[in-house]
């Protein structure tokens, strides 16, 4: 249930969660990159997912979907609730930016897989402001691997 032009995501998009909190934090990310940023018009789609990952909290992935004589980008962000659920709001809105910045990236930039790209995603999230919420996901993810 997305909404055309609602934030940095342009055009009809579907978010499916019945978690109404991350639902809420949803909304807010999407409304907090500077006015004047660019949208993403190719995003369709935010799932939050129940399926068990061991290190992955988000994914957002780029396709071309082809028709007869053209193809179109389409993309899709999956967050993933089993390690989503063991942090804290602040961290939850650091992922959902950080993919976000990611789908940005793949449309205004180009879209690629490299180590490169998880910092180019992050150093984005926290030029629209998202600071404090990486700094809190930093420190959650360290308390997490000395464990």
């Amino acid at each position: 249930m997305g909404k055309n032009g609602s934030g940095i995501i342009a055009g009809p998009f579907t978010l499916r969660s019945k978690d109404r909190a991350f639902r809420r934090l949803f909304a807010e990310a999407t409304k907090r990159p500077p006015a004047g940023t660019p949208k993403i018009t190719t995003v369709r789609s935010a799932l939050l997912s129940g399926r068990l990952t061991k290190t992955m909290v988000g994914l957002t992935k780029y396709s071309r979907v082809r028709y007869l004589f053209f193809s179109r980008p389409r993309q899709s962000i999956t967050f993933f609730l089993p390690l989503l659920s063991a942090l804290s709001e602040p961290a939850v809105m650091a992922v959902i930016a950080h993919e976000l910045a990611h789908a940005w990236l793949n449309e205004h930039v180009k879209p690629e897989e490299s180590s490169q790209r998880e910092h180019e995603a992050d150093d984005l999230a926290r030029e629209w402001g998202f600071g404090p919420e990486l700094d809190a996901l930093d420190k959650e993810a360290e308390t997490v691997n000395a464990d």
